[in-house]
């Protein structure tokens, strides 16, 4: 397809048909309620673990080893480090790779909530996320290794576009259906890990924010249309922007991270009052200060500081320049924040405890617990009797 697009675009007019293609059929998906997704994303799952062997084992069959990379690991590095510098950009590297899925890491409850109980999320999380991840990241490295072998001429191919496009490149007609249904698998993939992790997640978050007005499935058409003027293409095709969007996941979402951890689990000892969190005014023990607390800003301010001058670099790194030091603090940027911004928020609340602080309901409003866990607590079980309590506090 002729290209009609300036440079400046950031892409080309094949790369717009796709995204436009790729959008008008994720735009009616997002009007199914949440709880719906969960039997084609299961399907996306299954079709995408097959492509992703299929791939590999084509490539490690046509190349009959694992490739150069092994033996010359060196090829893949366009500058040579040493010393304690490999050591530095290994942690850069764990770094980014958690900053990519920091945001998850964050929002998972926007998930996990439809869970019927509450250990079904457990396995997911604690073991088949981790071996997901590490197994594609091996897979991709071998097959993109591979690749490295039996087409030499062309660059590493670490994006699996790249690949599908050098092989229906190199391999001549005769590929183009095999590239069809491998690209197939990734788009039902990249189609369902869209529209759940960000349509319908920034929908559940507008939601919350004005919830006279926007429901989960407006709030994921509002996200659907930003998402196109933000012009999301610039940071995937314009130079070092999209290690740069990584790194700044890390930077801000680690602190919040850090702050909803200490809260919930060391500061609240996960006891909470849940027919508060429905009252929007002082009388609710959330309120703080017309929905605001204080404590919040000030530890999330504390744990991004540190970053920011590596950060700054990292995105403007011929204007901006700062001494190792810093750099080797942005490094480890994530994990400082969540150490930072959680110790700072456990000592204010420490400090200065929040009203009705470790208190529960005395009575189970919502159903939301076992005849044995009410015992257990000293709660009174009642039946459809919160809208009645909410407004006698409202």
């Amino acid at each position: 397809m002729k290209n009609h697009f300036p440079e400046s675009a950031a892409m080309k007019t094949n790369e717009f048909v796709a995204f436009m293609i790729f959008w008008i059929i994720g735009l009616p998906l997002i009007l199914l309620r949440p709880e719906r997704y969960q039997i084609p994303a299961l399907f996306a799952s299954i079709i995408v673990t097959a492509g992703v062997f299929v791939i590999f084992i084509w490539a490690l069959v046509k190349q009959g080893n694992i490739g150069p990379l092994w033996n010359d690991p060196d090829i893949s590095s366009e500058v040579e480090i040493s010393g304690s510098e490999v050591n530095w950009t290994m942690m850069w590297m764990v770094t980014r790779g958690i900053g990519s899925w920091s945001s998850g890491i964050l929002y998972q409850s926007d998930f996990s909530r439809y869970a019927k109980r509450p250990n079904d999320q457990l396995w997911g999380q604690v073991f088949v996320v981790p071996i997901c991840f590490t197994c594609a990241n091996v897979l991709g490295i071998i097959t993109t290794s591979c690749a490295r072998g039996f087409y030499p001429d062309e660059p590493l191919l670490w994006k699996l576009y790249d690949l599908l496009y050098a092989v229906q490149t190199h391999e001549g007609s005769g590929a183009r259906a095999a590239v069809f249904f491998g690209a197939s698998a990734f788009f039902l993939s990249s189609l369902s890990s869209t529209i759940v992790a960000s349509a319908v997640v920034g929908g559940i978050d507008l939601a919350a924010l004005l919830p006279q007005y926007i429901d989960i499935r407006r709030g994921a058409c509002v996200i659907a249309i930003i998402g196109v003027l933000i012009q999301p293409w610039r940071i995937l095709n314009t130079p070092n922007s999209f290690i740069t969007a990584l790194s700044g996941y890390a930077v801000f979402l680690g602190p919040l991270t850090g702050i909803m951890l200490v809260e919930y689990h060391l500061v609240r000892q996960r006891r909470i009052k849940l027919s508060h969190l429905f009252i929007p005014n002082s009388a609710s023990d959330y309120w703080f200060w017309h929905g605001l607390n204080w404590r919040a800003p000030v530890a999330w301010v504390l744990g991004v500081f540190p970053n920011i001058p590596g950060f700054a670099t990292s995105v403007s790194p011929g204007s901006v320049r700062v001494n190792s030091t810093w750099m080797h603090v942005f490094y480890m940027s994530w994990f400082l924040g969540v150490f930072i911004s959680g110790a700072v928020w456990f000592v204010l609340n420490i400090a200065l405890p929040p009203p009705g602080l470790r208190e529960v309901d005395d009575e189970d409003y919502f159903e939301a617990f076992s005849s044995k866990e009410n015992s257990k607590n000293s709660l009174a079980h009642v039946e459809n009797s919160i809208d009645k309590s909410i407004e006698n506090r409202s």
